[in-house]
């Protein structure tokens, strides 16, 4: 089996940064994140957002089964209220490729809940029995019912609520590795 370092250098090879180690049994699931995805994000029903999702519970579960992750924090300079999509796309890009070497090193359950709602297509059929590209298209931590807030600050990582526009937006990425 493959060292951290080897995959430290992958990740590295993809110009990441700020990432850090996970137990996933440490990932922290909270129910309120799942009702801020049902009443508040404009992307709820899309192919990779509830209710296309596990349950909480089922989530939760989920996160049990495996061994290590990595937290991949991206930072980007942006107005909220225009959402960097080329940018998103980029790194959504990246972290496939990511999960995708960790995967040919051996690591078969290794799997990606994404920086962002899957944002691959321009447009969304929104549901994921009619994905145009089942095979890329990954959840976000949130829609896994992820607090990334708590889990981030509990490993040590900053990341803030955004208070100004434009201002620097951080968004996470956790990779799951059996």
């Amino acid at each position: 089996m493959t060292t951290k370092k080897e995959i430290e250098s992958i990740i590295q090879r993809q110009g990441f940064a700020d990432y850090k180690w996970i137990n996933p049994k440490d990932i922290v699931v909270a129910r309120w994140v799942r009702v801020k995805c049902t009443f508040g994000c404009s992307d709820y029903g899309l192919g990779t957002c509830p209710p296309n999702t596990p349950t909480v519970s089922e989530c939760e579960k989920f996160f049990k089964e495996y061994k290590s992750g990595v937290i991949i924090k991206l930072t980007k300079f942006a107005d909220k209220n225009a959402y960097p999509s080329e940018w998103s796309r980029e790194m959504t890009n990246k972290l496939l490729e990511t999960e995708k070497a960790v995967f040919l090193l051996g690591h078969q359950k290794t799997f990606l809940l994404n920086q962002t709602c899957c944002t691959l297509c321009k447009e969304c059929p929104g549901n994921r029995s009619d994905c145009k590209d089942k095979k890329k298209s990954r959840p976000s931590p949130e829609s896994f019912a992820v607090d990334v807030y708590q889990t981030i600050r509990n490993i040590g990582m900053d990341i803030n609520v955004i208070s100004e526009n434009p201002s620097e937006i951080n968004r996470v990425a956790i990779l799951l590795i059996n």
